[in-house]
């Protein structure tokens, strides 16, 4: 038995030891996991709470299911039913106040906005169609007017109720000595709302142009069935509900409405109620002083929405009882000095003075004109006072919001189990107090601008930035109050309970001294009251528990149950109690910027100021967070075609400011400062810093993303896009600097550490040559400054000032083609056949020419005579009009027409030339880049093997991507377009037509031509030999090429190879050599002399006899582009040549040449 239990503690050790083990190798895997997800998130991860990135949203109100008529619960059923009423009917008076709120001004405020300007609007009926989508939300407007109406009646009934009207007459419950003021601030806050919806209304001028065009329209559209399809029975319920929204919304009288309404009804006497009309100036009495104790203080600067409710108030007291109350008015014109701007809703600016007068005419007297101008001057002096204070006080402000904000970033260090009840005092003081700061920044903000709108005034541009500066400060109270969310959650239960606590303290003290007395049945109601009180406070601190709570307190507080300084502590310590519970929504109503939406005109000035003060550059953070502010607001717009079209213009425009004020001036300033440091070498301006001002950017670029209504914007990236496109543009603009924007591209990233993505343009060969771009828009001047070669298919430069000669040769055009792109080469034959145009315009007028056209048509008279007996075409024929040609006069190079002539042939042939030297270097190129496709004749598909292996869809994609490719080089390998033959056909109709009859004896002028050529040529390749620069040659191939294309443009191939012309070339230079060969052999032993003159007369003949067989072989070659019937006449032609060795040596070397140009 010993030994099992010695075996089972062992057991249990080792197990325990596994386990230990077990959760030890879990322990650090987590730590791992932990490390990796914390070097995984950076140096700088996002901060907690952060309020654009939050995930999950943290709401800390508190929150019950469960009705009024379950919460208010005692042994005393007149009581409960007094409260229940009253908290039932304050209740009521919440959610309206908070659907007009929310519901109802938004899309009224906003009417009219983002609507295109003009007159076009009306022309298209964007007025009506406007105002139909607006429509639904009128007609809810005058159902929610009928439904205050009835719900202030029925208050005033309950009130009627429990004050009757007389001391005889019995009660419900002895309130004789009770204020209700409670209800009585519901009931003002309610028709305040009213007032709002006249005064958006009334002001919305647009809104009310609209609606007379929709009812034109209506009535067009009754009377106009034919055209609108609509009958006027049809239209009866439409005209009705445009009746009953026109008679209580637009005109104004939502307000009067409410007050005119009879409340004299089911037996209720309300107007002749004594006692009630008492009770009421007695709370509104006490309310002003209230107000105007509040608003001296400066700390419930919320204040402005009962200011509205207790006017509204003593109006309706004024209109029910018909009393003119001078101190009621004295105390209302001494708030309205207190708070001279009382703002309704966005923009909208209400003057108390001005409007009691509208609705309440017999108060005239009271708010006289003297009252409404004391008032209006005491209003432009405070804006004078606040304009000129709100820099400091902008300044002060920002040292307070600091200074809360690091008092309460100290709080909460402490954890909340180490906390005493000074500590929690002390939280509960600092979330209040951040409250408070709101609400005076809010006020001060809305004050200045809402009256600057109003009063007409200009705003400087200090007050603006100031604003700004204000706003910022707003929502950087907001951005601390959400960072410290987990704070809040740990403390409000406790702020909560504790304040609770003490007004639980204070209502058990008024217990005993209510119990501890004879107990009749007031003191009873004062008892059970106190009793309910405790039950709500015993449980969550929800909105209706609250409300109860305040109505009990007011009926408990009668017969001195509750002393003075009780009562003033309790209104105290409930209001902290709402602002405890109801911190959330407070934080963003008094945070809440949207205003800047009625005043975004400042936003261009406070973009610029902030480009050039860099001083606090994350603080714009906070203005772009003010501008969400406007998201909710807009995004309720119903007048447009959608509703997200406002928000999306506003959208737009706000970043056009930011864009153009901020984005493009850091682009500027940051490519400036690369380009400066780049060409640091060259002779710059002063860049001391001491003496310039140095701008520094980094903060700006380094600045977390924007957020702009949804969009994220990224200086930075932003940056590096602008560099990137300027980068690529430059380079392709020109090419030779891709070397500078590379070191710009390196300057960059490590000065300002953007990072550009690399341009991937092929940079310039060793071998690049001239650029093809410059030669196609330059080509008149090409041709002019190039000779061309048409053996080796190259262009070389005529003459330059440098010690060398440009060349243009295939494989610079290839490099070209690869850099900018096969589209090049129609563009090329484009700008030839522009050129082309020009010059045929002047070889059209040379050939009109009476001089020349004279002379060919001897020469063609002469031919047509010898043509029988003589089978070439006469050689010193040829030379007599070349000599002739130059009598008529010479130009300042010293050329004759003739030479100018063969120049503008010599242009058009260097054209055709670089035609088909950019053909060849497109051939080229696309040789080289097919060099990689194992057989051009089977090209297999990709999608079809991708298919075949079932791969994933983007895999498909980059198969189709790639036979794309494929068959595009493949097609450009194998196309052959003769882009000769379209530049023949595209001149030819034009040049054959019988118009141009003076063309047609071309072909009797290019044996002078060659002539002409010849002595050229010869001439430039002996200037070679002297080395004289000027006018020195070794080839000038644009001659013939221009040769053979205008013979097949005219058609005259056949013509002139009729001439023989060649053959008759030929057999003349070997007549004369046999004739000099002759001389020399018979005076072989005779005068030296005579022997060198024979010998150099020789050599004259032979070089002449070279260039024109070299001639010859060209124009032959170059006639072989432009095939045609010709090559089978010209064939015959040279069978019959009588000098058969030198025709057969001639058509060999021309085969060769062929060869070799193809």
């Amino acid at each position: 038995m010993t030994a099992d239990l010695d075996y089972d503690e062992n057991s249990f050790k080792a197990v325990a030891e596994s386990e230990l083990r077990r959760y030890n190798s879990i322990v650090e895997k987590h730590g791992d996991q932990l490390e990796e997800i914390i070097e995984a998130l950076g140096p700088h991860p996002l901060p907690p709470w952060d309020p654009v990135s939050d995930p999950v949203k943290l709401s800390m109100s508190p929150f019950e299911q469960t009705s009024l008529v379950h919460l208010v619960q005692s042994d005393n059923k007149l009581v409960n039913k007094v409260v229940l009423a009253l908290s039932a009917v304050c209740y009521e008076m919440n959610q309206l106040v908070d659907e007009a709120r929310s519901q109802l001004y938004p899309p009224l405020l906003l009417y009219g906005s983002g609507e295109s300007e003009g007159d076009s609007g009306e022309a298209l009926g964007e007025s009506q169609t406007s105002l139909s989508r607006i429509l639904p939300t009128l007609q809810r407007v005058a159902c929610y007017v009928a439904r205050v109406q009835r719900v202030t009646r029925n208050v005033m009934h309950q009130m009627s109720a429990l004050y009757p009207l007389d001391k005889r007459s019995q009660a419900v419950i002895d309130v004789s000595d009770v204020h209700f003021q409670v209800v009585y601030e519901h009931l003002g806050s309610l028709l305040g709302t009213v007032i709002s919806l006249d005064e958006i209304i009334f002001g919305n001028s647009e809104l009310h142009q609209h609606w007379g065009a929709y009812r034109r329209l209506v009535r067009s559209a009754g009377s106009d069935q034919q055209k609108f399809g609509q009958d006027r029975k049809s239209l009866e319920p439409l005209e009705k509900l445009l009746n009953d929204v026109e008679n209580l919304v637009m005109q104004g009288t939502m307000f009067t409405s409410v007050l005119r309404q009879s409340y004299d009804v089911d037996g209720h006497v309300v107007t002749r109620n004594g006692n009630l009309r008492e009770e009421m100036m007695s709370i509104l009495l006490g309310w002003c002083a209230q107000l105007e104790q509040g608003g001296s203080e400066g700390w419930w600067c919320d204040y402005q929405p009962q200011v509205v409710a207790v006017t509204a108030l003593g109006i309706l007291h004024h209109v029910l009882f018909d009393i003119q109350d001078k101190k009621l008015s004295k105390a209302l014109v001494s708030i309205y000095k207190k708070i001279p701007c009382i703002t309704l809703v966005g923009s909208v600016v209400w003057f108390g003075e001005r409007y009691i007068p509208t609705v309440a005419p017999s108060l005239n007297q009271l708010f006289d004109r003297k009252t409404q101008d004391t008032l209006l001057a005491h209003r432009t002096n405070h804006l004078g006072q606040k304009s000129g204070m709100i820099a400091k006080e902008a300044q002060l402000v920002n040292v307070q919001v600091c200074g809360w904000a690091v008092n309460l970033d100290a709080a909460a260090k402490k954890h909340s189990s180490q906390m005493k009840n000074q500590d929690l005092s002390h939280r509960a003081s600092l979330l209040l107090q951040g409250m408070i700061l709101a609400h005076t920044i809010k006020y001060s903000v809305e004050t200045v601008l809402n009256l600057h709108t109003a009063l007409g005034r200009p705003m400087g541009k200090a007050c603006a930035l100031s604003i700004c500066s204000l706003m910022e400060s707003l929502k950087a109270i907001e951005n601390t109050y959400h960072r410290h969310n987990t704070l809040l959650a740990e403390s409000l239960p406790h702020v909560m309970q504790y304040l609770t606590c003490q007004i639980l303290s204070i209502i058990a003290a008024a217990k005993t001294r209510v119990s501890s007395a004879r107990l009749d049945g007031r003191r009873l109601d004062i008892f059970v009251a106190l009793t309910l009180v405790e039950q709500m406070l015993s449980g969550s601190g929800t909105k209706e528990r609250r409300l109860i709570t305040r109505v009990a307190l007011s009926l408990a507080n009668q017969a001195r149950a509750l002393r003075e300084e009780d009562v003033s502590s309790l209104l105290v310590l409930l209001r902290r109690l709402d602002l405890a519970c109801e911190v959330q929504n407070r934080v963003k109503e008094a945070t809440n910027c949207s205003l800047i939406y009625h005043h975004r005109v400042i936003l261009p000035t406070y973009f610029d100021n902030y480009f050039q003060n860099f001083e606090n550059v994350h603080r714009i953070h906070f203005m772009f967070a003010a501008i969400r502010d406007c998201e909710g607001p807009l995004k309720k717009c119903v007048h447009l075609a959608t509703q997200s079209q406002l928000l999306e213009q506003f959208k737009e425009e706000v970043y056009n400011y930011f864009k153009d004020c901020v984005l493009d001036k850091v682009c500027q300033t940051v490519e400036t400062e690369l380009r400066l440091s780049t060409h640091s070498h060259l002779q710059l301006d002063s860049r001391n810093p001491y003496q310039v001002p140095v701008r520094d950017v980094s903060p700006v670029l380094h600045l977390q993303a924007l957020v702009l209504l949804g969009s994220i914007i990224s200086i930075k990236d932003y940056v590096e896009q602008y560099l990137e496109r300027t980068f690529y543009a430059l380079t392709v603009v020109a090419p030779h600097d891709w070397r500078t924007y590379e070191e710009m591209r390196n300057l960059a990233s490590s000065k300002y550490s953007l990072f550009t993505v690399p341009s991937h343009l092929p940079s310039h060969t060793l071998d690049q040559g001239v650029d093809v771009l410059e030669m196609m828009r330059n080509i008149h001047v090409f041709v002019q400054h190039y000779m061309y070669n048409l053996n080796q298919q190259f262009f070389v430069e005529a003459t330059s000032n440098n010690k060398h000669l440009n060349t243009v040769s295939i494989n610079h055009i290839a490099n070209s083609i690869r850099t900018h792109g096969a589209g090049i080469i129609n563009t090329t034959v484009n700008f030839t056949y522009q050129f082309l145009r020009r010059k045929f315009h002047v070889f059209s007028q040379f050939l009109y020419d009476e001089h020349i056209k004279s002379r060919l048509l001897k020469d063609l008279q002469h031919w047509r005579e010898v043509k029988a007996s003589q089978e070439y075409f006469p050689f010193e024929r040829a030379e007599k009009f070349n000599r002739g040609i130059r009598k008529l006069g010479l130009s300042q190079e010293g050329l004759s027409y003739l030479d100018q002539f063969r120049g503008l042939i010599t242009h058009i042939g260097n054209a055709m030339g670089y035609v088909r030297l950019v053909r060849s270097g497109g051939l080229h190129c696309s040789s080289k880049a097919a060099r990689f496709i194992p057989d051009l004749q089977d090209v297999v598909s990709f999608v079809q093997l991708c298919e075949d292996a079932s791969v994933s869809p983007e895999t498909m994609r980059a198969a189709e991507n790639l036979d794309a490719v494929i068959s595009n080089l493949t097609r450009n390998f194998n196309q052959d377009t003769d882009y000769f033959k379209l530049l023949v056909d595209v001149f030819a109709p034009a040049m054959r037509d019988n118009k141009n009859s003076h063309l047609r004896n071309f072909y009797l002028i290019i044996p002078p031509l060659t002539v002409n050529f010849v002595e050229h040529i010869i001439a430039a390749k002996d200037n070679i030999n002297k080395k004289n620069k000027s006018g020195a040659a070794f080839t000038d191939d644009g001659f013939a090429m221009g040769i053979a294309y205008l013979l097949k443009v005219l058609d005259q191939n056949s013509a002139f190879d009729s001439l023989h012309w060649w053959s008759g070339v030929r057999r003349k230079y070997i007549s004369e050599r046999e004739k000099v060969e002759q001389q020399r052999q018979s005076g072989s032993g005779g005068d030296d002399k005579l022997q060198q003159t024979l010998a150099l007369t020789l050599s004259r003949l032979q070089q002449y006899q070279q260039e024109f067989e070299l001639l010859y072989l060209s124009v032959s070659s170059a006639r072989v582009f432009f095939r045609g019937d010709w090559a089978s006449s010209m064939s015959v032609t040279d069978g019959q040549n009588s000098d058969t060795q030198s025709t057969n040596s001639g058509t060999s070397n021309k085969e060769r040449v062929v060869e070799n140009s193809t």
